[in-house]
């Protein structure tokens, strides 16, 4: 086969066509508030601004509605879906519980 590019080839550079992703020495770092959190800045907005009545109410909605779409469903593979989501939002009832326990006792002063 002829090349039909000819001599293209040759100079072709990835340089050309893409931009450097390497951030520059010197350059200014961009702090975001998500960056000084701990990496749980979602639970930490939920424990800042909910309380756990809202939480298990929004939880309990939920696994309402699960229970609900495990009647209709009569696929074995759905129910078992049904199944593990319902476990998961047990664990995520009971992780909250124990996180607005924790906050709880930090809050409280501790005479000594």
């Amino acid at each position: 086969m002829a090349n039909k590019g000819g001599d293209k080839l040759q100079s072709f550079k990835i340089g050309d066509t893409r931009k450097p992703t390497v951030q520059r020495r010197g350059a200014p770092m961009v702090e975001v508030e998500e960056e000084r959190s701990l990496g749980f800045a979602r639970i930490e907005r939920i424990l800042e601004n909910e309380t756990h009545d809202s939480i298990n109410t929004k939880l309990t909605d939920i696994l309402d509605g699960l229970a609900s779409f495990d009647e209709d469903k009569k696929a074995q593979k759905d129910k078992v879906a049904v199944k593990k989501a319902m476990i998961a939002i047990e664990r995520a009832a009971d992780l909250m519980e124990y996180l607005f326990q924790t906050k709880a006792e930090l809050e409280t002063p501790q005479g000594k």
